[in-house]
């Protein structure tokens, strides 16, 4: 994962068994893409989500989106 992103996602093995999530919560990363690819816009989900900052929020969408939700998974194996 680039170090930039390590401010935005988290891999804990005491947060839902080490599954990655968005840094400072329990949201799980891959819960975002699929709400994403659903067609949830960063506003609605910044207005889901609101205790989380919307700068995180796109920032992991970002990643997502580059990295691809396939190649992402294989690597964390969630």
């Amino acid at each position: 994962m680039p170090k930039i992103l390590k401010r935005y996602i988290s891999i804990d093995p005491q947060i839902l068994g080490g599954t990655p999530v968005i840094s400072g919560t329990r949201i799980p990363v891959e819960r975002v893409y699929q709400l994403v690819k659903q067609g949830y816009s960063t506003q609605t989900l910044g207005d889901t989500y609101p205790q989380v900052n919307p700068q995180k929020i796109q920032n992991v969408i970002a990643h997502l989106m580059q990295a691809g939700l396939d190649d992402y998974t294989s690597t964390y194996k969630t």
